[in-house]
């Protein structure tokens, strides 16, 4: 009976803690959108919610894409649904491969995560028709800048999954 206990107590960590890391990112991602002028944002959220989708795909479920989209949407002032239906898609590409990606080295899922973030902000682009030129080099700077910062995000909510979660 203990262990039952145990198990839905750390569930409920698990899940606490994954909706404080989803708030905490949505909370730096419109912030500093609102202090930096600029078209295209770093997608805070959308890194922190492709790391719980390749470190806890069966705890993380579809429910946190959708709540962190909503919320990027209400805040940004955008058209509701556009970061939810993105958030839907790279959620369920990332759990569909998440064994793959797991096994990739940090340099790899920097790439990918790159590639994702690049994809992501041209949809976004596309859809509100705000492409020009000054728009391609914040796009390169913010997708060459997530690469780097990949390591350091998946370093920190790693250590701090490890520290928080298991070690009740």
């Amino acid at each position: 009976m203990t262990e039952y206990l145990d198990k839905k107590n750390n569930l409920l960590s698990i899940y606490f803690f994954i909706g404080l890391t989803l708030i905490l990112s949505t909370f730096l991602e419109i912030y500093f959108s609102n202090f930096f002028k600029f078209y295209v944002s770093l997608p805070i959220t959308l890194m922190v919610l492709i790391y719980w989708n390749m470190a806890l795909p069966r705890n993380i479920g579809l429910f946190w894409a959708l709540l962190a989209g909503f919320s990027l949407d209400v805040f940004q002032e955008i058209y509701l649904g556009s970061h939810v239906f993105l958030f839907l898609l790279i959620s369920y590409i990332t759990q569909r491969y998440f064994h793959r990606l797991r096994a990739l080295f940090t340099i790899q899922q920097s790439i990918f995560v790159a590639i994702i973030v690049l994809i992501y902000q041209i949809i976004l682009l596309i859809f509100f028709s705000k492409i020009n030129h000054e728009i391609i080099f914040e796009l390169i700077g913010v997708t060459i800048l997530s690469a780097f910062i990949w390591p350091i995000i998946y370093g920190l909510l790693r250590t701090l999954r490890i520290r928080f979660t298991y070690n009740n």
